[in-house]
């Protein structure tokens, strides 16, 4: 399954977090996931305990291909 991983920088502490997200699209572009990225930025509703906004600036996004190999399951 993809997954896609969108980082963002803090409002003032320089610091990354993730937001990962799954069942996505996977053929969105660059200038399409900077657009929607900056429209979660922009609604100011992930905060840490402390009020500051942990996803004010995007950063990053990628898609990461997951794939579950059984080594072992009990029936």
């Amino acid at each position: 399954m993809k997954k896609l991983n969108l980082g963002f920088r803090s409002a003032t502490k320089n610091t990354v977090h993730r937001l990962q997200l799954s069942y996505v699209k996977t053929d969105l572009d660059a200038e399409t996931l900077k657009k929607y990225m900056a429209q979660i930025a922009a609604l100011g509703i992930f905060s840490d305990k402390t009020g500051e906004s942990v996803f004010a600036t995007p950063v990053s996004a990628s898609y990461v291909d997951t794939e579950e190999k059984v080594v072992f399951a009990e029936k």
